[in-house]
């Protein structure tokens, strides 16, 4: 292990509730987790209750067709769901991460149903929620490839079954009083096993110039940028929980080009989501180094130094806006500086105190 890469524990446990909404593909990602956790010497166990839920209607002399479960009645829902809970309460073992996946609730036929039991959830004893997010086209296209899904839904249905499934785990989170993250799909595993193994560990938000770069007059070429950021990133990432604003493009490049009531549904919600990856973070920083006048970076540096967060600005120029300098805690016009102090306070060898700690 190299300086760089963050100390993990030697022997990770714990159950780990995993939600979000159907055809975001949660059990694959997790099924990277549970083998990154394995190259790191841990036990790691996943448990789909989608599917562990057919698998017992059929065991039950009750089978249901995928596409056909939740027009069950209620009851037998219900009485599926405890089953296998029971399953894997019977199963869970002291020494072993154990990823639950589950849905916090489904919209089927115009209406929230519930896809968790209350009961189940304090006999888990979760240690840590997480919701993943994804891309908005992505899961259409995965929901058109889909006989349960398929033209069941509206892109508003979606934006908005996203949302209330990242709400309800954050409320079941806090009846618990236990963390919750919301992760994008494209967060990377060896990032996410980090922060199921330590929901402690340092994390940042990484804030930086998009549809600003593809203003002419700025003379920066946007694909040069976006490699510099991205190396950037990826040196962050060793010992930092990133999160990337560009893990979840619902925007266009341009999104000031959207008309309509999907693009204005779009841009709220992404300006929501990476509001909330703030909230998340213990760091904001941002890379600007040259200066760009961009909206969505200031509202970020605003709204993370106003939420107890310290921001950090890589900004080459040494000619800058005062109020800029007031709601940032430290600016550097050297990236080698910068990399240096963040691996300083934040590596492994010397981890500082996250903000708002």
């Amino acid at each position: 292990m190299t300086k760089l890469d963050a100390a993990l524990p030697d022997s990770p446990r714990g159950t780990v509730i995993c939600t979000g909404i159907s055809k975001i593909d949660k059990v694959p990602l997790l099924r990277e987790v549970a083998e990154e956790g394995r190259k790191h010497g841990a036990r790691v166990e996943v448990h789909d209750v989608g599917s562990m839920l057919l698998r017992k209607a059929e065991i039950l002399g009750v089978p249901y067709r995928d596409e056909k479960i939740l027009d069950a009645p209620e009851v037998t829902l219900k009485t599926l769901r405890a089953a296998v809970f029971e399953e894997i309460l019977k199963n869970l073992a002291p020494d072993r991460v154990d990823l639950v996946s589950l849905h916090a609730c489904f919209r089927w036929e115009g209406i929230l149903l519930s896809g968790f039991d209350p009961y189940y959830l304090n006999l888990l004893k979760p240690s840590l929620f997480l919701t993943l997010v994804d891309d908005l086209r992505k899961i259409e296209e995965r929901m058109e490839m889909s006989r349960q899904w398929k033209g069941r839904l509206t892109r508003a249905e979606i934006v908005d079954w996203q949302n209330v499934e990242t709400f309800v785990t954050q409320t079941m989170s806090a009846f618990l009083n236990r963390p919750f993250y919301m992760i994008p799909k494209a967060q990377p595993v060896d990032s996410l096993w980090k922060l199921i193994v330590g929901p402690e560990h340092p994390k940042a938000y990484l804030s930086y110039p998009i549809s600003a770069l593809f203003k002419k007059e700025t003379g920066v070429d946007p694909e040069a940028f976006f490699r510099e950021v991205r190396a950037f990133r990826d040196f962050a990432s060793r010992f930092l929980v990133l999160f990337d604003p560009m893990s979840i493009k619902d925007l266009d490049m341009d999104p000031e080009g959207g008309e309509g009531a999907d693009a204005a549904l779009l841009k709220k919600v992404t300006v929501w989501r990476d509001f909330t990856f703030i909230n998340q973070s213990d760091i904001v920083i941002v890379y600007n180094p040259y200066g760009l006048d961009s909206p969505g970076v200031n509202d970020e540096v605003y709204h993370g130094f106003s939420n107890n967060k310290d921001v950090y600005l890589y900004y080459a120029s040494t000619r800058r806006s005062p109020f800029l300098e007031s709601k940032t805690t430290r600016i550097f016009t050297d990236l080698g500086e910068m990399k240096e102090f963040l691996l300083e306070k934040f590596g492994p060898a010397h981890p500082g105190e996250p903000a708002g700690r």
